[in-house]
């Protein structure tokens, strides 16, 4: 009953932290994209699949709450912030494994600065991540029970993990190559010949109903519902070509120090109870008294650190990806040090000083571009620039207009009013428009003058012009 009472007052803060003013930010770029995707299929049923928007869950998800809640700010960051409650319940409920460690893995699932930040943002990365931790979940509990819901269970997840982001395929291989080469080190090749030959029809109805259940979502969202049948090949092998082209073409590079330097400001806690625990996983390792949930905590840490500090593509949401292996891996030995006083007070200090960081840049500092969590993050100049055209557009005739398409979230924010979108042409019949600022000349060409300059993000803004003469 006390177990049950503290899991529901954990669920309750996750409920509240994930939700409290979760529409005060402004929707951002990449927000304003993946927003307005999810209402254009509410409203015209249509959808495509295209790797740099990533995949059709979040899309689909979204576009159901819409329908049933109203397309509003607060509606579209509901998807992530679903799954991060449920990782939260998850990460609770790794404690049959973890002792006591399992609660300092659910106080990190519940306020590392990256996961609670991000957590709160339409993206799909904490999809992804929450349900990767699920289909783990699930498999020890498989091994432990032989229960079959817990394939099905991870069949599930993983369907959705592999409809929301490519990140899916990196999972993939970490959790697959562990159980090979882990099978290997404990039985050598027989592991190999006893997975090819030892089936039975318990073992084939549970491969058959798991390849059903991800086969049945996966096909079904990546055609659009058969509408686009095409878009499962492209998922299947544009994806992975597409973002293996960005890699090459160094897309959103950083230097070698980036993500050092991010775990190091804002996930300081994971990272040191990592480090901290290095000496205990060796000492048990070398004992040869180790869990296959050890090993594979370690191999999941060391395996993330490389894939993604040799991906060029640096962006700060990814930052989750790593946070959660450190924290996955760190809780499960520093558990069990809490009642030795330094360690307590070490830990104190450092959780304190956690709790500050990510509730000050969750809640107070979302707009700061000094923070190097927070990367193109719209400024409310913005919010009140589309105030300004839909009050325009009652009475005059107004275009967006940007060669280089660079005026998102306008399209999210003005989805209600019809509006045109252009990189070129003819503006002479038009009696305002919105430009950036290298099309200020081309539109004075027009006849436009300049009334005033939004911050669009930090040091990028967006013009109001209208006609001389207005």
């Amino acid at each position: 009953m006390k177990s049950k009472l503290m899991l529901i007052a954990i669920l309750l803060i996750a409920l509240i932290t994930r939700l409290v003013i979760l529409d005060a930010r402004p929707i951002d770029h990449d927000e304003g994209i993946h927003a307005y995707l999810s209402y254009i299929l509410l409203r015209d049923g249509s959808y495509r699949y295209d790797p740099t928007y990533h995949g059709p869950f979040l899309y689909f998800a979204t576009a159901g709450l819409f329908y049933l809640l109203g397309d509003s700010e607060f509606v579209a960051r509901l998807t992530p912030v679903i799954f991060s409650i449920i990782a939260v319940f998850v990460a609770y409920k790794f404690k049959r494994w973890m002792g006591n460690g399992a609660y300092i893995f659910t106080f990190l699932i519940l306020f590392s600065t990256s996961i609670l930040y991000y957590s709160r943002y339409m993206r799909n990365d904490l999809i992804l991540l929450d349900s990767f931790l699920v289909v783990v979940y699930c498999y020890f509990r498989f091994i432990e029970s032989e229960k079959e819901r817990f394939t099905y269970i991870s069949a599930l997840f993983l369907a959705i993990m592999f409809t929301s982001k490519e990140n899916a395929y990196i999972y993939t291989f970490i959790f697959v190559s562990f159980l090979i080469l882990y099978g290997l080190w404990k039985e050598g090749f027989r592991y190999m010949i006893s997975k090819v030959t030892n089936w039975n029809a318990k073992k084939v109805r549970i491969l058959l109903t798991s390849v059903i259940i991800f086969a049945t979502i996966f096909i079904t969202l990546y055609s659009a519902f058969f509408a686009d049948i095409d878009g499962v090949e492209r998922a299947i092998v544009g994806s992975i070509s597409h973002w293996v082209k960005m890699h090459e073409i160094n897309d959103h590079a950083k230097p070698w120090y980036y993500y050092p330097k991010l775990l190091i400001e804002y996930e300081f806690l994971p990272l040191g109870l990592s480090l901290a625990s290095i000496p205990f996983f060796y000492q048990r390792l070398k004992s040869k008294n180790v869990s296959k949930l050890e090993i594979f905590a370690a191999y999941w840490v060391t395996t993330t650190l490389i894939i993604y500090q040799v991906l060029s593509h640096k962006v700060p949401w990814l930052l989750v990806h790593i946070a959660t292996p450190l924290a996955f891996f760190g809780s499960i030995y520093i558990g069990g040090k809490l009642h030795k006083n330094h360690f307590k007070l070490a830990f104190g200090v450092v959780t304190i000083a956690t709790l500050i960081t990510s509730c000050y840049i969750t809640y107070f500092n979302y707009n700061d571009a000094r923070e190097d969590l927070i990367y193109i993050q719209i400024q409310p100049p913005t919010v009140e620039l589309a105030e300004v055209i839909k009050e325009r557009l009652k009475t005059q005739r107004g275009v967006i207009f940007e060669p280089n398409n660079d005026y998102w979230p306008l399209p999210w924010y003005l989805r209600h009013v019809q509006i045109g979108y252009l990189t070129k042409g003819d503006l002479s019949h038009y009696d305002f428009v919105v430009t950036s600022e290298k099309g200020i000349d081309y539109c004075k060409g027009f006849g436009f003058k300049v009334v005033k300059k939004y911050e669009l993000r930090p040091w990028v803004y967006l013009v109001l012009m209208e006609k001389i003469g207005k």
